[in-house]
Order: C-alpha cells, then sequence, then structure tokens
C-alpha cells in the first residue's frame, strides 16, 4: 500500500512574466483558462479547477515548477548543503535550474489545459539525480524495459512516480532550457502548435510520439517555455 507521501512534491506551475495582459491572452486563447485576480497576479483555472499562478516579474519571462512541502526549512537546508542557491522561496541547483519551494500547497489536479507532468531537463543526469535525492529526496529509477538510463522516473520512498528526469540528446540542448519543464495536458498537440504559432508563440519541439504521449515544446511570446502533451492511454 502507498504510504501518505512527506517529501517534497511538484505541486503546481507558475508564470512569471512582464507582461501579464499579453500572457492572459495568449493562454486564453490557446488553452481556455480563465482568470480570478490575486494580490500579485492571477489565478489561472481550466474547467473550473485551478491550473497556474500568473505573476509579474522582470524579463525573461519563465515558467517556474512549484515544489510543495510540510518543511521548508530542512528541505532549504539540505539544498544548500548539496550545492544550492537560495533566494527567498527559489532554490536555484548547482546544474542551472531552479524551483520554487511552498508549504500548505495542494497539488494541481491534472487534466486538460492544466499542469500533469514535471520533468528535469539536464545535460549532466548523473549529477542532477544526486541532487534531486540529497535535496528533495527524490530517487531515480530506469523504468522497465529501458534500453539505458537516459530517462529516469523520481520517486519518494514507496510512491508513484512524481517527476522525470531526461538526459537531453544534442539536438534538444541548443532548444531547450536545463531545469524542471512543466507539462501541459491538451488534446491535440498539433492543433496546439499550430494555434500557439499563430498568436505569436514559437514551436520549439514539433509534435512527436514519445513513450509517455505525444508531446510538442512551445514558447510563450514573452519566450517562456512549456510542454504539451497528450499523455499516452494508461496501460498502452
Amino acid at each position: 500500500m502507498e504510504q501518505p507521501l512527506t517529501s517534497p512534491f511538484p505541486a503546481g506551475a507558475e508564470l512569471v512574466t512582464n507582461d501579464l495582459d499579453a500572457a492572459r491572452s495568449f493562454y486564453h486563447d490557446l488553452l481556455g483558462w480563465t482568470y480570478t485576480d490575486t494580490a500579485d497576479g492571477f489565478t489561472a483555472s481550466a474547467d473550473g479547477l485551478p491550473a497556474a499562478e500568473l505573476r509579474s516579474g522582470p524579463a525573461p519571462a519563465r515558467w517556474w515548477t512549484v515544489f510543495g512541502t510540510a518543511g521548508a526549512a530542512a528541505v532549504r537546508a539540505a539544498a544548500g548543503q548539496a550545492g544550492a542557491r537560495l533566494t527567498a522561496d527559489e532554490v536555484h541547483d548547482p546544474l542551472g535550474g531552479s524551483f520554487r519551494l511552498r508549504t500548505g500547497v495542494r497539488a494541481t489536479v491534472p487534466g486538460p489545459g492544466r499542469p500533469c507532468w514535471y520533468e528535469y531537463m539536464t545535460n549532466d543526469p548523473a549529477r542532477a539525480d544526486r541532487f534531486h535525492s540529497d535535496a528533495l529526496d527524490l530517487r531515480a529509477t530506469t523504468p522497465p524495459g529501458a534500453s539505458d538510463d537516459s530517462y529516469a522516473l523520481l520517486s519518494a520512498g514507496g510512491t508513484r512516480p512524481l517527476a522525470g528526469r531526461l538526459a537531453m540528446p544534442a539536438p534538444l540542448q541548443t532548444l531547450l532550457p536545463a531545469g524542471w519543464m512543466v507539462y501541459l495536458a491538451v488534446a491535440d498537440p498539433d492543433d496546439i502548435a499550430e494555434r500557439a504559432q499563430r498568436q505569436g508563440g514559437r514551436l520549439l519541439v514539433p509534435p512527436r510520439d514519445v513513450v509517455t504521449g505525444r508531446v510538442c515544446a512551445l514558447a510563450d511570446p514573452a519566450g517562456a517555455v512549456f510542454t504539451v502533451i497528450r499523455p499516452a492511454p494508461a496501460g498502452g
């Protein structure tokens, strides 16, 4: 039986951008997001459920993965000992990736237009796996049947996989930033790719089929990078 999760876990996503109005319009048209005001931006919702937080901040725009935890001080201490740089609620790891650390947050419910997966993209998988083990108690395991360790699943104890880790092949290293990637669930990645470009976004990785589903990587008009995915059927 799966044990209650006590380790840090990917809980959601935040977009920080210097043009909130443009971001609201882009993601509303692309994903159907609706918005409610917050103290420093907006909460985006899809099908009535929270999808992401949008906050104003300096360029370049970027998507952040948010980790939830009941013990932020202990996680910050472990991350610092593992070589991370800490600023406010941000953890900047020694490989060039970053995430936000929050207490008292609930995980975003996966579904259309909402984050459904989080993946760490890296050129140094062994070092990344050590950092995530030491700082977040996330252990990397190779999926059954994999031919190598270029892709790993990150889990805490006996829990289901919480995230992935990808050793980026050479072509992707020039297209995608290292660090945490947010995956948003959609019904038709090909349609999303076409419409994102018409709305001023950029197609970074064209739609393609992978083990986990059909994916493509995009940048919004301000340059924030994200991936959309039509998840593969369970057991498929």
